[in-house]
């Protein structure tokens, strides 16, 4: 993929052909100034997805933390319970919730 670089001079007088080529390719175009990258102009459905994706890879990364610290939890002798147990146990707390109720 070869990245699209344009100056921000390009904004003023480009801005829609700019945006239209993003849009309709899904890629981000950098824009310079004085030469130095400064910023990108991308569509908007195309941030979302990237937003999107980024969200899940934090929530999968999440989820693995915790199931790796359950994981050294057992290896270090925590307690642990079965499905079984826990169901129980959650089955225990609604009744006595509902008797006091």
């Amino acid at each position: 993929m070869s990245i699209d670089i344009r100056p921000a001079s390009a904004l003023r007088t480009e801005y829609n052909e700019l945006a239209s080529r993003s849009r309709m390719t899904g890629q981000p175009i950098c824009i310079t100034r004085n030469g130095e990258g400064d910023a990108v102009l991308m569509g908007l459905n195309a941030y979302t997805r990237r937003e999107e994706e980024l969200d899940r890879r934090e929530a999968t990364l999440e989820h693995r933390a915790l199931v790796l610290e359950a994981e050294l939890g057992r290896l270090n002798g925590k307690t642990t319970y079965t499905a079984d147990q826990v169901r129980d146990r959650i089955c225990q707390n609604l009744r006595s919730r509902q008797e006091k109720n």
